[in-house]
Formats: structure tokens, sequence, C-alpha cells
């Protein structure tokens, strides 16, 4: 098939043998590729009660057919496993330059399974695949096994993705760094190649993917180009990096701010795009064929952090490790986020985590005894960086922190004052001044995200009134849900989105593949990708008590600010969702409903609810 390198690659840790197996070119076909194939594969692969930090848990690395070829933005990859952080299903995607060179090394798909008695890394370099022992890299930071391996492999174009000290301490949201600068960021993979005793994969590929109209790809592609260009959007993020998005959110009260006490943040003009524009941007990174080149480097010229670079911050972390912290000065979010970069942990758990610390710091439910006589506030620079290394190290509060903020606010007493859903952080966007993204966290399949079903951009248009209502936001859902499925499965970045409708996704995959997909067929794809992501968490014990927020966002109106008075009205919204789904009053896809998605081989899993 036109499109795909043709092998996966199953590594089994246990044994360690690592032999090539074919593409299952009939699981791309069905799923797409990507979080498809990976939802497929894992729901599969993984046994029901697989301790997600043992040896039956995987990580399912997957590219798209459209990965490695001249298509703008198909440079990400998307990894599948079952979270430490939530137990549940989850996928993590991460941009940059690995996804290609894993489709030039032959490889579609790498499984890793198994558990190595020892540190060890995965060598791919083409057709020749070994385990090479890495004692000598374990304990290193991100940045610095990144540099070991490439003077041992004496080859600078290789690409890697590796875990710090976090994943090798099991923090439940340790994340796998890829090139210095891209992340495999949610749910925790981090910790579950730590478990593996993995401590990187190092990938270096001189092959190219075939493509079965090339002068009609580069067609395409000229006029995404242009279109990219002409879009007002898609300028702007090339400007200023997604940044952009701060001061529209917190305008309309909606930026998660001091724990989701709140949704606006009074002191954003310090901390926006304007701000780090003026004082800290001096170049941009652009991920594998993409023209936006959205990633900014950043470095701080002057002051107590000095000298300290990053690519970054992006969006959500000056969202959560800044107005979420009540932090004002931009250096401390930069240094927050290189620490979090280099231990390689999640930028988003990470300050969500720190700020419920930090409330229950203000309430009196922990103390300077608990923080070694440090003041935790909101606000507190010092607070935020000295948990975030105690989180790395998993020593005093930062232990109980390291088990993410669900586990930490049920052990402090407090679990309302947790801002999750099925135990992984919320984004920055607050629920109560976007109802929309309410339903979307809370029916999310992996948990609080984003970018499951990022509604915001439909909600806020015109006056942006239509974000506090709920008629029409389980349509919506649906609707991006849907959307996003199928660039996660292609895979492409979100941002093509500026330029490049589901029509056009599906003359890319029809000139990459030869083979016609009409929008219909891949709408229907990403509903079977969706119900196999669903019957993987009811298979594990999940339920609809599971689709919901937490008390404050439920419960409580926001208190001040553009969406002062506003909650979300959560129930209405997924009744409707469920019925548009074709699933039961309690989240059960039906039976009917699997028989429509041709998804007959997972009608198992609908008797544990009898």
């Amino acid at each position: 098939m036109y499109g795909l390198a043709g092998k996966l690659l199953r590594v089994n840790l246990s044994t360690g043998t690592c032999v090539a197996e074919p593409t299952p070119v009939e699981i791309y076909t069905a799923y797409l590729g990507g979080r498809g194939v990976g939802a497929y594969l894992l729901t599969k692969e993984v046994t029901a009660g697989a301790d997600p930090l043992g040896p039956d848990n995987k990580l399912i690395f997957t590219t798209g057919p459209l990965t490695g070829t001249l298509t703008p933005g198909a440079g990400r990859m998307n990894v599948a496993f079952r979270s430490p952080l939530t137990c549940a299903y989850s996928y993590s995607l991460c941009g940059g330059h690995l996804a290609a060179e894993f489709k030039f090394a032959g490889y579609d798909v790498v499984i890793i399974e198994g558990q190595a008695s020892k540190p060890v890394y995965l060598w791919i370099n083409d057709a020749k695949v070994e385990l090479r022992d890495a004692a000598h890299l374990w304990g290193l930071d991100t940045h610095a096994t990144e540099d070991a391996i490439r003077v041992e492999c004496r080859d600078t174009r290789i690409h890697t993705a590796c875990i710090g000290p976090t994943g090798e301490k099991l923090v439940r949201y340790a994340m796998i760094q890829s090139d210095y600068h891209r992340e495999f960021g949610r749910g925790g993979a981090g910790a579950v190649m730590g478990s593996k005793n993995l401590k990187a994969i190092v990938v270096r590929g001189t092959g190219q993917v075939s493509v079965s109209d090339r002068q009609h790809l580069g067609r395409l592609t000229e006029d995404a180009y242009l279109d990219l260009a002409a879009s007002p959007k898609a300028k702007l993020r090339r400007s200023v990096g997604t940044p952009e998005m701060i001061d529209g959110t917190n305008k309309l009260g909606y930026w998660g701010t001091r724990n989701f006490s709140t949704g606006y943040f009074a002191e954003a003009s310090a901390i926006n795009a304007a701000s780090l524009q003026k004082d800290y941007y001096e170049g941009s990174m652009s991920c594998y064929g993409c023209p936006i080149a959205c990633g900014k480097v950043s470095k701080i010229k002057a002051g107590k952090y000095i000298d300290t670079k990053i690519e970054g911050p992006e969006f959500e972390t000056v969202g959560l490790l800044g107005a979420n912290c009540g932090i004002v000065d931009q250096a401390v979010i930069i240094k927050a986020t290189e620490l979090c970069d280099q231990y390689g942990m999640d930028t988003m758990s990470a300050g969500a985590t720190v700020s419920l610390a930090m409330e229950c710091f203000e309430q009196g439910i922990i103390t300077t005894k608990d923080t070694g006589g440090m003041d935790l506030s909101f606000g507190s620079a010092e607070g935020l960086l000295l948990m975030l290394e105690q989180i790395v190290k998993r020593q005093g509060l930062g232990d109980i922190l390291a088990e993410g903020s669900k586990r930490a606010a049920e052990h402090f007493g407090v679990p309302e004052l947790a801002m999750q859903v099925k135990g992984q952080e919320f984004a920055t966007y607050e629920p109560r001044g976007c109802v929309g993204m309410g339903l979307s966290y809370a029916v999310s399949t992996r948990g609080g995200h984003h970018m499951f079903a990022p509604t915001m951009g439909a909600e806020t248009t015109g006056d942006g009134s239509r974000r506090l209502l709920t008629e029409g936001k389980a349509a919506m859902v649906v609707d991006t849900q849907a959307q996003m499925v199928v660039v996660d499965s292609l895979v492409l970045c979100a941002s093509m989105r500026f330029a490049m409708s589901l029509d056009n996704q599906m003359e890319f995959y029809r000139a990459v593949t030869g083979r016609t997909l009409k929008p219909v067929e891949a709408r229907y794809a990403a509903e079977k990708i969706i119900a196999i992501e669903r019957l993987f968490n009811l298979r594990e014990g999940f339920t609809r008590r599971d689709d919901t927020l937490p008390k404050r966002a439920l419960q409580e109106p926001v208190p001040d600010g553009p969406s002062q008075g506003s909650k979300v009205d959560l129930e209405p919204m997924l009744e409707e969702y469920y019925s548009l789904m074709g699933y039961d009053t309690e989240g059960w896809p039906t039976a009917d409903t699997l028989k429509r998605l041709e998804l007959e081989e997972f009608a198992s899993i609908l008797q544990q609810k009898l």
C-alpha cells in the first residue's frame, strides 16, 4: 500500500528480541493510521487489568499514511498505552522529526512490550535493530541523554525519544522527550517507559515513503502552503506561537486561574505573547514538513535565571505553570519549563498538581511543616520551582504530588479540589467559561485534555456569548472529536486545520495512498476509533460516573471576570452526547451500535455490564 513503510517492529524487552512483521494493512485501511491503529492494537493486545507500570502494558508507537511525505504538518507520531495516571486508555502525540524517521527506517508501527532486567535503549538503524546497554545513561536528564547517545552513535542525523529522571522514578505524569524540544507529553508515557527500564529509542532511516501520485501531492502541497500563508490565524501562530491564544482566552474569562478558582487572570499582560515577543523570543523552530514554525525559542537575557533557553513556553504551559499557579513573572515560567523538559515531566499535569498544593497551602490543609518552611502560596516562584524539584526526586511533599492531583487531593482529604477528569488534569481552559469544553473534558477517553474535542474556537465566535450556553454543545463535541480523530490518525498537526478542510485532507490521503476515502467514510472510521477507546475504558471498570467534572465546575459559579456566575450544566449535554453516539444512558455503546460500526469482535466487553 502506498503511504506505508511496510513493517511493524515488535520489541520484547523481557526476551530481548526485536522482530519485524508485515504492517497490518487491513488495520490501517479500517482505522486510518496513527491514533486509530494505536487504539485498535492496544485494546487487542493489552489484557484487561494489566498493571500500567507492569510488563503487560505496552507502548504502541504509530505513524500515519501521510507521515514522511510532502504533506504539510505530517510530522507527528502517536503512542498508545494504559496510563499510570488514570489507569484508562491513553494516547499522546509528538511533533518534530521522529515520526518521519521511523518511516524512513521502514517502520509504520513499533510495539514495546515486556520489561528489561536492566536499563537499555533501542537502536534502530534501518533494518538493523538492537537493544543496547543504558546503565551509563540511567539518571541523566533528557538533554544529557540525547547528547551522550549522539556521541555514542557517531551520527548527528539520528532522532531520539528518551526519558529523564522523572520517568525513571515513575512519576505518574512523566513524559517522553524527543530531539530536545518535542514531547509525548500527557498521560505518563514516560513512566511506562521507565517501568520497562527503557531509557531511549534512537532511530536512523535512509529510505523514503512511496506515494501513489507524487505530482498531485505536489500541487496539493503548494496550494496548502499558499492557503496557510494567507490565513490570518496561521500568520499569528507563525509570529508568536501558541501563546497568541492567551489574550483572547483571558478576555472571555475561560483561562484557568489559581487552581481553576476563576477564569480571569488580571495580570495576564505580564505573561502573554506580547511579553514573550518583546523580551524573550529569539528564533523559531519547525516540525517536519511544517510551514508555520510555531515553535518559539525563548532565552532569559538578565536576572536570576539568565541564559536559561528553551523551546516555548507553549500556551498550555504558560497557563498551567503561570496563571493557574498565580505566577506573574515570565522568567519563572521559562525556568519551570526548562526543569520540566530536562527532567522529563508534563508541564500541564505538573502545573495543575502544584496549583492544587498551593490552594491547599492557602487553606491551611498543608503548612510550612509539609513544605520544609517554604511559602507555597499562589504566586510563589520559589515554591513552584522547589515543588518541581521535589516531584522529580520524589522527596518530601513532592512524593505525594508525583502521584498526580487526584491521588494527592485524596491524600490531603480534599478530593474536590483536584481539577481533573478520570485522573488527568484539565488543560488550561476553564470549563465554566466555555461549557462545551466541560463536556469535552468529561467524555474524553484519556481524561481532561483540550485536544480530544477542542470546541473553544466554535464556542467563541462572534461576541463569545455562545460559550456559556449548553444548547448545541453535544453535537459540537461529536463533530469536533471526529475531526480530531481523523487529524490524529492521518497523522497531522491540528494547526493544519487553518487551511486544510476534511475534504482537503482526503485529497492528500488519495494522492499518497491511491485510495479514495470520502469525508463521510473518514468520520465513520473516527466513530469506530472513539468507540474502541471507550470500550477499553469500560473493560477496565470506568462508567458514566467517570464522565463527569469536579464539584467546582458543576456547583460553584465563577466568582468574577467575564464569565462570572457561570457553571457547567453537564447532565443534559452528556445525555444528548450519549444519544448522538449510539450509547445507552449509562454510556455503553449498544449492541446495534457495535454492529453498525462493524466492531462485533469487541462485543464480549458488553457482557461486563450484565
